[in-house]
Order: structure tokens, then sequence, then C-alpha cells
């Protein structure tokens, strides 16, 4: 696996490989080879590889590291936290340190309270995968990549630990 300068070459290396590949088939289009209408969706996953693979540079080269929004404890231990579809509608189902679970669909700070919860924002390593928003072709036209924390920092190769790096109150900047 690679990290850093490596990486960073490696998917400079992409990004000239897709760049290849759009202008060879803008030149089979201009040429009458093909048609765009065959070609949109080709076109489409290429030029979000690119964005993505510089998207990835930038977040190597500032440190593989990313704010993500979280909830934790009122007196500040990070919670496992997920949305679940129940017969009621979409809840939080929230793993407290103790090993009990808390359910919420609020999100203000007022009702977070009550269960004992509070906004968070946590500094972790990060990277992207792709979220497809749909089945089949729909869901690769309009998919995209997102960022999510990860195990390991592509920065520097090493290890992530279950607790952030850093911790701020709130969501706001």
């Amino acid at each position: 696996m690679l990290f850093g300068a490596e990486l960073i070459k490696r998917l400079e290396s992409e990004i000239e490989t897709l760049k290849n590949s759009i202008e060879d088939r803008r030149k089979r289009i201009d040429d009458g080879w093909t048609d765009m209408d065959d070609c949109f969706v080709s076109q489409r996953v290429e030029e979000r590889g690119i964005r993505n693979n510089n998207d990835k540079i930038a977040l190597i080269k500032s440190g593989g590291l990313h704010w993500f929004r979280e909830l934790a404890t009122a007196d500040g231990i990070p919670v496992e936290s997920r949305w679940v579809e129940t017969r009621f509608g979409s809840t939080r189902r929230v793993e407290m340190p103790d090993g009990s679970v808390v359910w919420t669909s609020s999100l203000t700070d007022k009702g977070l309270a009550r269960k004992g919860l509070k906004k968070v924002r946590c500094l972790r390593p990060a990277w992207y995968a792709f979220h497809s928003s749909g089945r089949g072709m729909c869901g690769v036209y309009t998919g995209d990549y997102v960022l999510f924390p990860s195990d390991v920092n592509y920065a520097t190769g090493e290890n992530a630990s279950c607790a952030p790096i850093e911790m701020k109150d709130g969501w706001e900047d």
C-alpha cells in the first residue's frame, strides 16, 4: 500500500491517464467514430475520478486529517451513532460508553443534552469512498465520492486510534 509522496505520484499518474482517455474520446467523437450520447457516463466517471484524485492529493498534502461532526457524552467521551429507520421514522441510535443504547431524533443542543449528549467536531484521519445514490447506471452516474474517517492516515501510513486526535465542542467552525 502506498502513502504520502508515493501515493501522490500514483494519483497524479492516474489523473494523466484519465485526461488522456478524455482527450482520446473527444478525438473519436470529432472524427465520427463514436457519438457523445454513447460516452456521457464514461466522461462523467473520468471527470469525477480526476476531481477525486485532486481532492485526495490535497488531503494528503494537508496531513491526511479532517474534522468530522460527531456526538459525545456530556463529559466529552465520543460515542458511536448512526441513523436508523424504525417504524416511527428516522432516529439516531447512540451506543453509550457503558454499553447502553440511547435513541434520539433530536439534533438540537437542548434535545441532545436531555439524553446526556452533545455535538462535537473530531479531527481524524480521513479518506474518500464512492457512495452510490441509486442502482445500476443511474447510481454510477449520480453517485459521488464522500469523505469518511479512515483506519489509516494516508499521508503518513500510521494506523488511526479510536480516540480522535483533537476534539472541539459544537458543529460550527
